[in-house]
């Protein structure tokens, strides 16, 4: 089964290459609700590794990840990710995915169920579900479309 993870995380509204600005930088007492971050992920490193008694793809079986955060071809911020195998059977797969996205000014984690085919997973939401400094109350949600560089919206309600 092949596995792309959530490249977030992943997280997406804007083509490869396409400069979009930062819309989240704001302070946490003067963030708006309805702002977005947009970006593709650029691997740094990728590990896959078993916590259960099979091998390969099984339940158990963990990726680890870490990317650059891209806005065309200026780095925003990076992230790192794990995704655990929860259920697997001939035809399709739940996958459990952290993320944590290391941004100026604070972190914002995510978190979901990540469901795939034997072809990866099509286009997901995952939530957002709090962060640090200007994201310390961050809630809503981030749209991942998965690809080598996977595309990555996180819209901030609150």
């Amino acid at each position: 089964m092949n596995r792309n993870r959530i490249r977030a995380s992943a997280v997406v509204l804007v083509a490869a290459g396409a400069g979009v600005a930062i819309a989240a930088a704001a302070p946490a007492s003067t963030r708006q609700a309805g702002q977005t971050i947009s970006f593709t992920e650029r691997q740094i490193s990728d590990r896959n590794f078993n916590l259960g008694s099979a091998h390969g793809i099984a339940v158990g079986a963990v990726e680890l990840s870490a990317n650059s955060l891209m806005q065309g071809r200026r780095q925003i911020g990076r992230d790192g990710g794990s995704c655990t195998v929860t259920r697997l059977s001939a035809q399709s797969a739940d996958d459990l995915c952290l993320d944590i996205l290391a941004l100026p000014g604070g972190q914002i984690d995510l978190a979901g169920l990540v469901p795939s085919t034997p072809q990866g997973p099509g286009p997901f939401d995952v939530a957002v579900t709090g962060g640090t400094g200007r994201y310390q109350d961050a809630r809503g949600y981030a749209t991942v479309v998965p690809s080598q560089n996977p595309k990555v919206t996180v819209h901030l309600t609150s």
